[in-house]
């Protein structure tokens, strides 16, 4: 008769043996956060981020150009965070594999980056958003938008314009096609001008004029900065330092539960803010929606 004791010890070493001949798995104990610069924004979603992941795990908060004196050569699991585009491309300079998410990045700045094997977390919000936020925001029945390379809709996008009952004209500049007399023509054509976040259509020299003739023609204009508001937009959808933390956090924890999983792409916020201006608003003749109730429309429409 085999003994219990016998039996157990059995199971015992089978199961030591199968434990031995795993593969080892490193446990992730760093997150490296590399700022471009030392402001509130990056600072405000460091904050956010920290204070939504384990706290066992080290946090080592640096500069771009800190960053190599603070890698670890030693084979300690690592997971890197960079803010802004400086500390991007100082991640992407580290040899090795590694698992990095990026933020403060727009698509367009997103794609002229060498990100392979990282995800960014992007200051865009989806197309879709923008969207339904100026349809409930205005209820107006078209938007224009520049861009230096047309929009391609998906499917999602085009069945949304159906339901919305909304129309989104795209128009192009290029040395040929000047930012002002374009957007003139897409403010005669259209009911509201949408910004995108294009640094190569809105900039610090453009942004004053785009903003003026909007107002001039009395059209409104949608923006994708809270800045711009500010300076004459009537509102923006906008992802806050605190929505990239927490939207951060949300990619961290995922790796933290599972290191081995891959990371790239990009992917559009998840959470986003919301500012208007009652000032540019009355100036028009526009009743805003109550925030509440606009962002209750919104979230419906992402379900």
């Amino acid at each position: 008769m085999i003994s219990n004791s016998w039996y157990k010890g059995i199971v015992c070493g089978l199961i030591l043996l199968a434990s031995s001949q795993a593969p080892a798995q490193h446990a992730i104990s760093q997150i490296i956060i590399v700022k471009s610069s030392d402001n509130t924004y990056f600072n405000q979603s460091i904050e956010t981020l920290i204070n939504q992941v384990d706290r066992t795990i080290k946090f080592n908060v640096v500069m771009p150009q800190d960053l190599d004196a603070v890698v670890d050569a030693g084979g300690e699991q690592q997971i890197f965070v960079a803010l802004g585009q400086s500390a991007a491309e100082a991640v992407s300079r580290l040899d090795g594999e590694i698992s990095a998410f990026n933020a403060y990045l727009t698509e367009e700045q997103s794609r002229n980056l060498n990100l392979e094997n990282q995800v960014a977390v992007l200051l865009d919000q989806p197309l879709q958003r923008y969207l339904a936020f100026c349809r409930f925001i205005l209820a107006v029945d078209s938007v224009g938008i520049i861009t230096e390379q047309a929009i391609v809709l998906d499917p999602v996008q085009s069945d949304l314009l159906q339901v919305l009952d909304f129309s989104l004209n795209q128009y192009q500049i290029d040395p040929l096609n000047k930012l002002l007399p374009v957007l003139r023509r897409l403010l005669t054509l259209n009911d509201a001008l949408l910004m995108l976040p294009r640094q190569s259509v809105y900039n610090r020299d453009t942004l004053k004029g785009v903003l003026l003739t909007g107002y001039r023609n009395r059209k409104p204009v949608i923006s994708y900065s809270p800045a711009h508001v500010k300076s004459g937009a009537l509102a923006s959808i906008y992802s806050s330092p605190i929505d990239i933390g927490r939207h951060l956090a949300t990619l961290v924890n995922r790796q933290l539960k599972n290191p081995a999983q891959e990371t790239s792409g990009f992917e559009f916020a998840r959470f986003y803010s919301i500012r208007t201006n009652p000032r540019i608003a009355s100036a028009l003749g526009i009743v805003l929606p109550a925030e509440g109730e606009l962002r209750s429309a919104l979230d419906r429409l992402q379900r």
